[in-house]
């Protein structure tokens, strides 16, 4: 309850506040959160010590205060963007990798954006829309139930659509993807429990099966996309070639490589810096049941979608479902 009184009186001194001194205080608080807030340092500095091992007592420690940095100046830009014009966001963002993008979308059969929550991540979602590419992303379900609408008002606000979680956001997802969309989706946490176990960072880990599965199925290009950040008030966007997805008659095993394929990526983009790896949850070994959620992550795609795919070379369209057909097992 405590996130979402912080947000809303946050919403109303943003627009007034200067935004140095809005990152500053963000800072303030992320020391205090870091130090009053034991249980979450300690599955932060667990997730770097997986990613980095080389690190001593004291740099696991400096890395972990800088992760909680960028979750707090992450929901600052949230509310920061919201008084942004889209011609002054340019500005703040530097992309590169258009040019594997424009390619992708020119197949017609949608694009699936895979990021991780690196940096300052509500970005990705909201570029497409800024160059008049219609976009969502999928929310993560978190209580209580006044926060988790409040933070879908938020990511809404740029004019992206926000899809509810679970299988209700399956028939939405479909008529994105069928109208030449962009969906944002995570990578990095697997809060569904029907993940897939692959190697992460050199050990067993459960990633959400969803963005390969939804690649897969609907024809869809998966780009992995993410931004660093370069200072406080500007970042940069990296938009890399679609992944290469298996596709054989072993569809189960397909699943497994190209969640491998989304896990390699994932690691590609969190080794650009550890220390804005916005996740205050610890990946390894943690049923996805303990993931406490507070709002600030993104949600990722439903893996309730029926096989419908004709085994390769027939040149069957999955697309061409019905939605109800897609809506049941």
């Amino acid at each position: 309850m405590w996130t979402l009184r912080a947000l809303r009186v946050a919403s109303i001194l943003t627009p007034i506040t200067p935004a140095p001194i809005g990152y500053l205080i963000c800072r303030i608080a992320a020391v205090v959160f870091y130090v009053v807030n034991g249980w979450n340092r300690r599955q932060v500095i667990d997730n770097l010590q997986h990613v980095d091992p080389r690190l001593s007592w004291l740099g696991y420690r400096i890395a972990a205060l800088k992760v909680f940095e960028t979750v707090f100046a992450n929901y600052y830009d949230l509310l920061r963007f919201r008084t942004v014009d889209r011609e002054r966001f340019a500005e703040l963002m530097e992309v590169r990798g258009r040019e594997n993008l424009d390619p992708a979308l020119q197949c017609g059969k949608g694009v699936i954006i895979l990021t991780a929550h690196l940096g300052n991540y509500s970005v990705v979602g909201q570029y497409p829309a800024t160059i008049g590419i219609r976009a969502a992303i999928i929310a993560e379900r978190v209580q209580p139930p006044g926060l988790f609408n409040y933070m879908t008002r938020l990511r809404s606000a740029p004019g992206i659509d926000v899809f509810p979680p679970g299988r209700e956001a399956i028939p939405p997802i479909l008529r994105l993807l069928r109208g030449n969309g962009v969906l944002l989706v995570a990578g990095d946490r697997d809060i569904s429990g029907q993940g897939v176990t692959v190697d992460f960072f050199g050990e067993p880990a459960t990633l959400p099966a969803g963005p390969a599965l939804l690649a897969m199925r609907t024809g869809a290009a998966l780009i992995p996309a993410y931004t660093v950040r370069t200072s406080t008030r500007h970042s940069i966007g990296i938009i890399e070639p679609p992944l290469q997805l298996v596709r054989s008659h072993d569809r189960e095993m397909d699943l497994h490589q190209n969640v491998q394929l989304v896990a390699h990526a994932l690691e590609r983009m969190i080794r650009t810096d550890p220390t804005q790896w916005a996740v205050l949850q610890r990946v390894w070994g943690t049923p996805p049941t303990r993931l406490q959620q507070r709002g600030e992550g993104l949600g990722s795609v439903p893996t309730g979608f029926p096989d419908h795919r004709e085994p390769a070379g027939t040149g069957h369209d999955p697309r061409a479902q019905s939605e109800s057909d897609l809506t049941t097992r």
